[in-house]
């Protein structure tokens, strides 16, 4: 939120980039779950036969590889390796958004360090932490699982704010939400506050989905 909001200030959309926004929303979402669908029945199809568990980044590639040989293997490795450079950036510049607007100080990816030093100073020390947490023996599939878990948790708190907004004629003007957008909006609160509450509990049940 904090990352495509502030990116979108930086740029200087307007009312006229809103087009472009839903698109990105109607197109991008459900080609990105489209394809994390695929690559899991392509998992399933591999590892359960065989009753593999992943343990590592590694065995990931594995579809990839049985499937299209050395090609598969390399885009497979490309993919890691655009995945784990976008996800480090955007957490990065979230969380030196999220700061420095909290305190008050100058922000953006733009500004020289020169003149926003606190927020590059934040947005570096995230990413230092992020690599700092894999050095360490924990697995970063394991890790990975966890931070769905808790992500899952605190979306609530992350979405009501989202849904409050939408409604504030006093920052959206004629452009807040609609009934129909209204009615989906609290359809899908109610189902994110299940999935909350039931995120733990499962995780403890299944064992992190081992059975």
């Amino acid at each position: 939120m904090f990352f495509f909001s502030s990116g979108s200030v930086e740029e200087g959309w307007t009312g006229k980039d809103l087009a472009t926004s839903r698109l990105n929303v109607f197109l991008g979402f459900p080609l990105g779950g489209l394809l994390a669908f695929g690559l899991m029945v392509t998992a399933a199809t591999v590892f359960h036969p065989t009753g593999t568990s992943v343990g590592s980044l590694s065995q990931t590639a594995m579809p990839a590889a049985i499937a299209l040989g050395k090609l598969g293997l390399a885009a497979a490795i490309l993919g890691f390796i655009a995945a784990t450079f976008g996800a480090a950036m955007e957490t990065g510049l979230s969380a030196g958004y999220t700061v420095a607007q909290y305190f008050g100080w100058a922000w953006g990816k733009f500004r020289r360090p020169t003149e926003a030093s606190r927020f590059h100073t934040v947005v570096i020390i995230s990413i230092l932490v992020g690599v700092a947490a894999l050095a360490t023996t924990i697995g970063p599939i394991q890790l990975t699982e966890y931070t769905l878990i808790f992500s899952a948790v605190v979306l609530p708190l992350t979405y009501l704010p989202i849904l409050v907004v939408a409604n504030d004629r006093g920052y959206l003007g004629d452009r807040v939400n609609g009934k129909l957008a209204n009615a989906f909006g609290v359809i899908y609160l109610v189902v994110i506050l299940v999935a909350a509450v039931a995120a733990i509990p499962l995780m403890l049940v299944t064992r992190m989905g081992a059975g």
